[in-house]
């Protein structure tokens, strides 16, 4: 494959053993990039230039390790991206890929020693040059007075992610996803308005609109047998009349209350647990299922699990896309599996991108799954011309 030289790749090997950077080099070398390679820390010290793309980072380092040497790339504003490698422990490679990305550093992948040059590259494929990469202003970001007028404009609307029940193949039901179409900017994404949203106190009437909304679209879909997931702020969930208010949408609209699911995430409500209790367990009286979001992400105790009258489990995405290749993702998947059917509790898998995974899920008695593969979020007219024809 010819690489022009306007799409090469400037890419630094760190690692002490000669052997190894010499065949990196190489590699690096016939696909057409351009490498330096250095062996220990003095070396390194020397050849570092913020010009390289790409950092090629052996952990197990003499005199300055891997880390410190993201420690150093990180206090120096780096803005190369890390391939990680090791011939060592491999949950050490987990780790210090999580370190390096908790530093807004971005990895492109890791890599076990020995790996061919097939692996290598198809990582290295992975980067792309700052100048292709959209750069927002920091004027596009989301204010409180945008968020609101956006509101009072009613840019945003709901788009619905089919679930999957892993028996039958068939539609499960739905996730009701908030999304924002701002007049002058585009989509932006809830990660950046979320946040805003709870911060400013504007939460509260984007989460009404989203459950008129998912109500209302419920309503059109009560004679077909799936489900509405809602993801709710925490923020919400401290309103002592909220099982009621949910009570009286649903009624009014006639919609059994067993088709309706409240997600929330781990992290938020284990935070404080007994915050919410009241709340989350009237919701259950009522027949409202309770799913715990993002599952595996947070610090939740056996103890404050079973206390919490959840009735579904959703394994967060960053471990299942990754669960055939990461023996640590894998097992986490397999232990959230084993652990809600032992409360039971059924499990949605989310991040379901291939068909091994959507296999490996299955076997193992995974209950719902969702993801790229089977759908992306799309619009509740394709919901019903694509799944509920």
């Amino acid at each position: 494959m010819h690489i022009s030289k306007t799409d090469q790749i400037n890419i630094l090997i760190i690692d002490d053993e000669t052997d190894m950077s010499e065949f990196v080099a190489d590699a690096v070398t016939a696909i057409g990039h351009n490498a330096v390679a250095v062996s220990d820390a003095d070396d390194f010290v020397r050849a570092y230039s913020t010009a390289f793309d790409i950092i090629i980072l052996d952990l197990f380092m003499p005199k300055l390790d891997g880390i410190e040497i993201i420690r150093f790339l990180h206090e120096n504003r780096s803005r190369a991206s890390l391939i990680l490698m090791s011939g060592k422990d491999k949950s050490i490679l987990h780790s210090a890929s999580e370190l390096a990305s908790e530093r807004k550093m971005e990895v492109l992948g890791v890599l076990e020693k020995p790996f061919t040059i097939d692996q290598l590259e198809a990582v290295i494929g992975k980067f792309i040059p700052q100048k292709h990469r959209p750069q927002d202003p920091p004027s596009a970001l989301p204010t409180e007075q945008g968020l609101r007028r956006g509101i009072e404009q009613r840019e945003f609307f709901l788009a619905y992610q089919p679930q999957f029940d892993f028996k039958t193949g068939k539609i499960a039901g739905v996730e009701a996803l908030l999304r924002w179409q701002h007049a002058t900017r585009g989509l932006i994404h809830p990660g950046l308005f979320i946040p805003l949203a709870e911060q400013s106190g504007l939460i509260n009437p984007l989460t009404e609109y989203v459950l008129e909304e998912a109500m209302a679209q419920m309503a059109k879909w009560r004679d077909y047998d799936i489900t509405m997931s809602i993801n709710v702020s925490p923020t919400t969930v401290v309103d002592l009349d909220m099982p009621e208010k949910l009570d009286d949408m649903i009624k009014a609209r006639d919609i059994a209350p067993e088709k309706i699911i409240i997600e929330l995430t781990e992290t938020a409500i284990m935070e404080n647990v007994s915050s919410y209790m009241d709340i989350l367990t009237r919701l259950r009286m009522k027949n409202f299922n309770l799913s715990i979001d993002d599952f595996g992400t947070g610090y939740s105790s056996m103890q404050q699990l079973v206390r919490v009258p959840f009735n579904e489990l959703k394994i967060d995405q960053s471990f299942i896309r990754q669960a055939i290749t990461d023996r640590e993702c894998q097992a986490v998947a397999q232990m959230s599996l084993s652990l809600a059917h032992g409360l039971n509790m059924h499990v949605v898998a989310e991040g379901i991108e291939d068909q091994s995974t959507y296999d490996w899920l299955k076997e193992l008695g995974c209950e719902i799954g969702q993801g790229f593969l089977m759908s992306r979020p799309i619009s509740p007219e394709e919901i019903e011309e694509r799944f509920l024809s």
